[in-house]
């Protein structure tokens, strides 16, 4: 469940570039975002049991499905910005692979299963109320140095928005009649620290600096140039990181 919000290319890796530009404790308050938006949609008094491992598999591998055909449809919004849509899409599908890994690394990490179609009751979330909670959160403008940072490419943040709106309304109406999760009556359970954990490890191993570089500089040669002032910034954070990882 968590995963769908990871699950759509260019929201992800528009994300990680804009975190680039900030320092890597933001990187735990994304996760404490994600664990304030489940807690917030538990619904009080009511429970379901937790998800076995293979359901949880099959449902997350149906959403990234759901979410992946609404990408299509949905980046047309992206004309607004950009003359060779065509090409900044190339852009965010030769990391599909990337992406891909990451949700499973999150997936295998979180612990939000278990191994049997026994599992124990544990507090039900409603899955419409986690795209409201997140769609209220998300649209509050930044403030601070993460505003002045980003200043000279919110019309390209805005258009991402409109995207992901775009997205998050399509994938809703495809589960009008329920989620996987509710059909198999079951819902895994996420932990604030094993979240917060999984994240932080599986940004890591995905080397999130080096693909918001190579993203950056890809996402220039197809229209988007006020992203070329931060490229630059990618590439050199990256091999700070990198040498940083070596030497320990």
């Amino acid at each position: 469940m968590f995963s769908k919000f990871l699950s759509t290319t260019p929201s992800l890796l528009l994300t990680l570039a804009t975190l680039t530009l900030a320092q890597d404790e933001i990187i735990d308050d994304l996760g404490s975002e994600g664990t304030a938006i489940l807690n917030g949609a538990r619904i009080k008094g009511q429970f379901v049991r937790q998800c076995s491992c293979d359901e949880q598999l099959q449902c997350t591998e149906e959403m990234k499905k759901q979410a992946d055909a609404c990408t299509y449809p949905c980046f047309s919004h992206f004309n607004k910005i950009t003359e060779k849509p065509d090409e900044l899409r190339q852009c965010f599908d030769d990391k599909l692979e990337i992406v891909d890994s990451f949700i499973n690394c999150f997936s295998r990490r979180v612990d939000s299963c278990v191994n049997h179609s026994n599992g124990p009751m544990i507090p039900k979330t409603s899955i419409s109320e986690i795209f409201a909670i997140g769609e209220q959160r998300i649209s509050k403008p930044p403030t601070g140095t993460i505003a002045a940072l980003i200043g000279p490419i919110k019309h390209y943040l805005d258009a991402a928005g409109v995207f992901a709106a775009c997205v998050k309304d399509c994938f809703i109406e495809k589960n009008k009649d329920g989620y996987c999760y509710d059909r198999l009556g079951c819902q895994p359970l996420i932990s604030d620290a094993k979240a917060q954990s999984s994240l932080r490890t599986c940004t890591r191993r995905l080397q999130w600096k080096r693909q918001a570089g190579e993203v950056c500089e890809c996402s220039v040669n197809a229209g988007l140039t006020d992203l070329k002032q931060y490229c630059g910034m990618f590439k050199l954070m990256a091999r700070r990181s990198g040498h940083h990882h070596s030497g320990k």
